[in-house]
Order: structure tokens, then sequence, then C-alpha cells
């Protein structure tokens, strides 16, 4: 095994671990029209090369790279965290790192996706995380229980 396979696997392991505590989420019903949420996904998709320049080149301490991508089955969408990310193909893939709503989507499953329906994306940094803008709309709406459980349980400090 080269070392660019060996990193990708490692990525992969850590991707997985970091989101783990995202398997556990409860899928949460978000409204098309949410004015946080859309500035969160064009805040991700305005500074995407931030996480392309970290992924192919990643520093010490960067780790876990993830993508959030819109998924569809029939007219309901969902947006799924994927790790153990291959852009080498013409059509990049990753595995499904929380549980997903969708019917013919299972965790831990690789699909393969259109780049153009990333909404957010998120890695590790020195255990902190950056990026996951969605994430964070969607932490600073839980309780202050909800929050500290949420943060104690998270791989990363925000």
């Amino acid at each position: 095994m080269n070392v660019s396979a060996l990193v990708a696997r490692c990525c992969c392991i850590l991707g997985l671990a970091a989101s783990l505590s995202m398997a556990q989420d409860q899928v949460q019903g978000i409204a098309a029209d949410d004015a946080a949420m859309l500035a969160a996904i064009n805040k991700a998709r305005s500074t995407i090369k931030q996480f392309f320049d970290a992924f192919a080149h990643p520093q010490p301490g960067q780790k876990a790279f993830l993508v959030k991508v819109a998924f569809t089955e029939d007219g309901q969408v969902e947006h799924i965290w994927l790790a153990d990310l291959d852009f080498s193909a013409a059509k990049p893939k990753g595995v499904i790192a929380n549980e997903p709503q969708l019917k013919k989507l299972r965790f831990k499953q690789t699909v393969q996706f259109d780049p153009a329906h990333i909404s957010d994306w998120m890695y590790i940094d020195h255990d902190k995380v950056v990026g996951a803008y969605t994430t964070r709309v969607l932490r600073e709406r839980m309780s202050p229980e909800e929050r500290k459980k949420f943060d104690l349980e998270a791989p990363y400090t925000f």
C-alpha cells in the first residue's frame, strides 16, 4: 500500500470517528426557506476552496475531512455527512457518516455524489472543527443542556 492510500485510509477512520456523534443525532426537519440555514449553506459553498486546499494538502493536526451532501428520494431532501472522500474519479464518492432517513441509503454505505450538491464541509484542525456551518446553526438552536451534551460527545471543539 502506498503512502497516499495509507493516509486516505487513516483519514477515513478518523472521519468516521469524528462523525460518530453525528450518527447518533436525530434528523431535524428544517424549512427550505430557513434564513440561517441558507446563510450557512451559502457560507460553506463560498468557502469550499479552503476545504479542498486542506483536503489536498493536509497540515499536521488536520484530519477527519467530511462533506455534507443533499440527497433526494421521492421528493424528500436530506443533507447527509460523507467521510472517506474520494475525488479521484469523474464522480466523487464518500461513505455515509450519519444514519440517513432516506430509505435507499444506509450508515457506512459508499455513495457517489454530485459536488454541486455539497451543502457543508468540515475538518478537524488540532481538535477544533473548521467549517461545519450548518452544524453551528443547529448547535446554536440547542438548549444550554443539549449543547453541553453535544459538546461533551463530540470528538472536537467549536
